[in-house]
């Protein structure tokens, strides 16, 4: 089994945050990736967004997003989240906007729309802290 370094390697991106887990460790068999996940994403014409996720045991999920600056309307979404690979989870009833997160210790890393990390200056600021 590879490391996650391999991992994400092969999925073309860059060491996530040098997560390094034993060998045959993986995300998905390793942590506890059930909970609460909340922070504010970067965005291009706003102060921020606020965004909760809520993972649940039953593989369903919830996402709040609030535009800091915007008016007060709150964007939700549901539906149902799978593993797309031993490292990455899937929202997948979202159609429009990322939907794909790597899952380390404590936290949820956005993933751009092709999957892949993002980059550049603004990159550490794509977390989702577990609460």
């Amino acid at each position: 089994m590879e490391n996650a370094d391999t991992v994400i390697d092969n999925m073309s991106t860059d060491t996530i945050d040098n997560a390094v887990m034993p060998v045959g460790a993986t995300a998905k068999n390793s942590l506890d990736v059930i909970g609460k996940y909340e922070g504010v994403l970067p965005c291009a014409d706003c102060e921020g967004i606020v965004t909760t996720i809520e993972l649940k045991a039953d593989s369903s999920y919830s996402r709040e997003m609030k535009y800091l600056g915007k008016k007060d309307k709150v964007f939700t979404a549901s539906g149902s989240w799978t593993w797309a690979s031993e490292f990455v989870i899937n929202l997948g009833s979202i159609k429009e906007g990322p939907n794909r997160y790597f899952v380390a210790e404590g936290k949820l890393i956005q993933l751009d729309m092709s999957g892949k990390k993002i980059s550049g200056p603004m990159a550490d600021k794509y977390e989702l802290k577990k609460q």
